[in-house]
């Protein structure tokens, strides 16, 4: 994988900005503690980003978070994860080295992370005999969850 930083803390977070020669304002900060604070394994959409900055009584715009979403997506901070809805979602990328991977229930959207070497492997082969450099690597497997099983979904919708 590509020289991606490996993100132990918040002030980590504050040099890769800084390095990459982006300020450090206030509304990045915010967000950026915002995604350092998640338990490991949530994942926010800009529209829930957006209601957890208003909780807490910021004013940043939701185009401001758009744009610092992209930015920091861009530069490694946060993985970008397009989970087959109409918006994407995003989450610290602690250990770029490491990915991890996510099931999906198609019923009620209910994710799951996964880690797996075989993927990581295949991946890196598949890279390297093509001649490419990964950035990134996300499986994504939907499926239906043992509260949503396949026949009982197809008999219910189909009526």
């Amino acid at each position: 994988m590509t020289d991606t930083p490996t993100i132990q803390s918040r002030a980590e977070l504050s040099e890769i900005l800084r390095q990459k020669g982006f300020r450090l304002t206030p509304q990045r900060e915010k967000i950026l503690d915002l995604f350092y604070e998640l338990p490991e394994g949530e994942h926010l959409s800009a529209e829930e980003l957006q209601k957890t900055l208003r909780l807490e009584n910021s004013d940043i715009s939701l185009a401001t978070s758009y744009r610092t979403l992209k930015l920091l997506a861009s530069l490694g901070v946060l993985r970008e994860l397009d989970f087959a809805e109409d918006h994407k979602h995003y989450e610290l990328a602690r250990n770029p080295k490491s990915p991890h991977h996510h099931i999906i229930c198609l019923d009620c959207g209910t994710t799951e992370e996964f880690e797996s070497d075989v993927i990581m492997q295949f991946a890196e082969s598949l890279a390297q005999n093509r001649g490419f450099d990964i950035v990134d690597v996300q499986l994504k497997v939907f499926a239906m969850c043992k509260q949503h099983p396949v026949e009982e979904t197809r008999s219910t919708k189909g009526h």
